[in-house]
């Protein structure tokens, strides 16, 4: 049986993960409480926003592939956003995360990359010029209409 991908709700998770991590940026946690949990959350976004994208990336006869690439975006600018913010020396997170540094900078420069990639796949799939594939022909569309009823 084949397994049915949710895309958007899979994506609305996943940028609701970034979200938090924009909004953790803007705490101040215990390092002693809640500091270990801080990489690992992002370790697990991180990896769950990586298949979506490579599932998204791979599969060019999606149906709502713009949008989905537009949300991979958007979600990777937000964690790039949260990351950046983190990162900060004089971040109030900074101490919890500063174990973790190497990797989220590592993680930072990603996203950021990322961001930029999908968008400017976003755009060529929007301004591709060329027409959609054709499932018939227009000869065969004709030919179709034209038809005596027969099967």
């Amino acid at each position: 049986m084949p397994h049915v991908i949710h895309y958007l709700d899979d994506l609305f998770l996943i940028d609701g993960l970034a979200r938090f991590a924009l909004d953790l940026s803007r705490l101040e946690p215990d390092p002693d409480v809640i500091g270990g949990s801080i990489p690992a959350l992002l370790g697990a976004a991180d990896a769950s926003f990586r298949k979506i994208q490579d599932l998204v990336t791979a599969n060019a006869h999606l149906v709502e592939r713009a949008e989905y690439l537009r949300l991979l975006a958007r979600t990777a600018s937000t964690m790039a956003e949260a990351l950046s913010a983190m990162l900060r020396p004089d971040s109030p997170v900074y101490p919890a995360i500063r174990g973790s540094a190497d990797e989220l900078e590592r993680m930072f420069r990603s996203y950021r990359s990322t961001a930029d990639g999908l968008r400017d796949e976003l755009h060529a799939v929007l301004h591709d010029g060329s027409p959609a594939e054709e499932l018939v022909s227009g000869d065969e569309l004709s030919e179709l209409l034209r038809g005596d009823g027969s099967v």
